[in-house]
């Protein structure tokens, strides 16, 4: 089990090793879309905490269950990781177009 975790983190340490200007921009491009979206969809921490409890209310164990707020916390947490994680896919492939100067053109 220790194996697989010691694998995992030299995954991680030559990604970011072996990692490139482009690669470096688009994780930064995606989180600083996911820094300014989680102020407009939670306005702050404790407005996160709310949608995840809401998000993991169990109709069976809890009380003040409401289908409505569990799904709609629900979706927008989907929507807020798919627009952060979109933009910075979106910003690897565009970036070499808009600026071939700086990330070299990909074709």
């Amino acid at each position: 089990m220790f194996n697989d975790y010691k694998g995992f983190g030299r995954t991680i340490l030559d990604f970011f090793v072996h990692g490139t200007k482009l690669t470096y921009a688009a994780i930064g491009i995606g989180l600083v879309v996911a820094i300014l979206y989680f102020g407009i969809f939670f306005r702050n921490s404790s407005g996160f905490g709310n949608d995840v409890s809401n998000a993991l209310n169990n109709p069976v164990i809890d009380k003040d269950y409401d289908y409505v707020n569990r799904q709609w916390s629900k979706d927008k947490i989907l929507l807020w990781l798919i627009i952060s994680i979109g933009s910075g896919i979106l910003a690897y492939y565009q970036l070499p177009e808009w600026f071939p100067h700086l990330f070299g053109h990909a074709k």
